[in-house]
């Protein structure tokens, strides 16, 4: 072989590793730099972006939804899991949280599946932690049903329930559902975080992980003050 085909290999073999590398960055949050300087006044197009249409939430009447958008296969979204969970420990009482697995390219597919597959069976929250931590600290190859369901097993999961509620009709529902609400979101990247169906943040928008945690307090009880507004406005007219 010679100089100029190795060249030309060479090449093709590294336009093929940029392309892939863009293709991630594209859709995982580069959000993961949380050293920002605190942000006290957050303004709309810059720190969150309003959804337009807003999208019409599932929560009770007098609660503002906050939606987490994630992979779990996103080493960024691992890193936002303990700033979450610190943040649930003390949220607001009108808040109600909730995660959602967008499935931003067919490679996301299999985790959805598994999260809504735990859902059905009552092990999502035990095993959330617990499948994070095996990707991201433990370096676990979780990609395909088989992979997942033998680990999954090791914990205390019966691995032929977990295959069957992974094909489940309810799974292909709720995947189909989650795809529409990420278009309605006008999500590209994660982690995302939704504040009531009507307004878009992320750490490089806010500015950092714990921004994104000033916006979302900030906009709920925006959110929660509009509801009670609303309430008393529709009581005095009765």
């Amino acid at each position: 072989m010679n100089m100029y085909n190795y060249q030309r290999i060479f090449s093709s073999a590294l336009v093929a590793l940029i392309f892939s590398f863009l293709s991630f960055t594209a859709s995982a949050e580069d959000g993961h730099n949380h050293d920002h300087a605190p942000v006290t006044n957050f303004v709309e197009g810059k720190h969150y972006h309003r959804i337009t249409p807003t999208v019409e939430t599932d929560v009770e009447d007098g609660k503002v939804e906050v939606l987490e958008l994630f992979w779990y296969g996103c080493p960024h979204c691992f890193e936002f899991e303990p700033h979450l969970t610190g943040w649930k420990d003390t949220k607001a009482d009108y808040i109600t949280f909730t995660r959602m697995p967008a499935v931003l390219n067919r490679g996301w597919l299999s985790h959805a599946r598994a999260y809504y597959a735990l859902e059905t069976m009552g092990e999502l929250e035990r095993i959330h932690p617990i499948f994070f931590e095996a990707i991201h600290v433990q370096g676990r190859r979780l990609r395909d049903v088989e992979s997942m369901a033998r680990f999954l097993s090791q914990h205390d999961v019966n691995a032929d329930k977990f295959k069957s509620a992974y094909d489940s009709l309810y799974v292909e529902t709720k995947i189909n559902r989650s795809g529409q609400l990420v278009r309605q979101y006008g999500s590209s990247s994660v982690p995302t975080v939704i504040i009531n169906g009507k307004y878009r943040t992320s750490a490089s928008d806010a500015g950092g992980f714990e921004n994104v945690l000033g916006v979302i307090n900030m906009l709920a009880e925006q959110e929660a003050g509009a509801v009670a507004t609303a309430s008393t406005t529709e009581e005095n007219a009765e």
